[in-house]
């Protein structure tokens, strides 16, 4: 039968509600639906029926009108208020114009007269089956589109963060020399490169383990940050506090090479965790502040990736994480300003 045949072509992913109190008939009917449908749940009142409709998700529920319990009108009426474009099927055994009346009132999609008759049934349900499916593709559409999209977004915010990290930076250094002579700049960093040793041959990189960890810590406190702004969830604070702690304690198995990103991470730990500093700030300020830990978030990732293949065993190996621990030292100071002396900024 070519009906059936052009039924199946979008029935077979559709989920069946079918709700009938006799038990034989709710059965033999079953039997003819099953072919057609990829789900066949069913329910013998309407009490049952709203149960399963509510704990299942379903693209057709077929229904008797006269049960016990909870006939099927009421049953529609509930279903309705949760779902106004729910496709509903009634199968009743009236055919007075009164009955008929109030059923069409409730929107239901077509309805069917008892006796069942094969062919009759397959006519009716064909379009519902096909809109229902089309309906299912279109959503299913919808959300690859939008998972797109926020793919898309996030590459968005990465970028930007990267440039985000590369402007921090360049106002760092800016205010070092608003604040330093040029003398004074050039004193440090004689001084500071006097400290050099170089360290040897020793082959020191992260463990790919500890990588793994400090890369999904990183990665998840711009999205914490994110929701604390959506949801003022405190909870999103203490993780950050806890990722920043941990992350710390990874580092300080690096010694010394990582010593002076370690103390940065614990110091901006220790000053979240002191008081409320954080949630003033992003409350106030919550585009800089999710810009200021991007642009570190971002930069570790990039710096763990280039040392877990890379040696650490370097002369100047301090030099380029140096940057880093500046960045992190600015969250700090912006917490608690007293850490950094008034116009004086530790770029070294």
């Amino acid at each position: 039968m070519s009906i059936a045949k052009d039924i199946c072509q979008f029935s077979h992913r559709l989920k069946v509600l079918y709700v009938e109190d006799n038990h034989e008939l709710r059965k033999e009917t079953a039997l003819l639906f099953e072919p057609f449908f990829g789900k066949i749940d069913l329910a013998e009142n309407g009490e049952e029926g709203l149960k399963k409709y509510n704990d299942g998700d379903y693209d057709i529920v077929i229904t008797d009108i006269n049960m016990s319990r909870m006939n099927g009108l009421e049953m529609i009426d509930h279903i309705r208020e949760m779902n106004p474009e729910q496709k509903i099927i009634v199968i009743t055994a009236h055919d007075e114009h009164d009955t008929l009346l109030s059923i069409v009132r409730k929107g239901i999609s077509s309805f069917i007269l008892k006796p069942i008759v094969l062919e009759d049934m397959l006519k009716l349900i064909y379009p519902i089956c096909r809109d229902a499916d089309t309906y299912n593709v279109n959503a299913e559409l919808f959300k690859e589109l939008n998972d797109e999209r926020n793919k898309l977004k996030q590459q968005v915010r990465v970028l930007e963060a990267q440039l985000n990290t590369i402007a921090v930076k360049n106002q760092q250094v800016e205010q070092l020399f608003f604040q330093n002579k040029p003398e004074e700049i050039e004193s440090h960093f004689k001084e500071y490169f006097a400290k050099d040793e170089d360290q040897g041959s020793e082959n020191v990189v992260f463990n790919i383990d500890d990588a793994d960890e400090m890369k999904e810590w990183l990665g998840d406190i711009p999205n914490l940050l994110i929701r604390y702004c959506n949801e003022h969830d405190v909870k999103k604070i203490h993780t950050i506090t806890n990722y920043i702690a941990k992350l710390g304690s990874t580092l300080r198995i690096y010694t010394p090479f990582m010593d002076v990103l370690a103390k940065s991470m614990e110091d901006l730990a220790y000053a979240i965790g002191e008081g409320e500093e954080l949630i003033a700030l992003i409350d106030s300020k919550p585009e800089q502040v999710l810009k200021l830990f991007d642009a570190v978030c971002i930069d570790m990732i990039l710096y763990i990736d280039r040392f877990s293949i890379e040696s650490m065993a370097m002369k100047h190996i301090h030099h380029i994480h140096q940057p880093t621990a500046i960045s992190i030292q600015q969250i700090t100071g912006l917490l608690h300003p007293e850490a950094v002396e008034d116009g004086d900024i530790e770029f070294f």
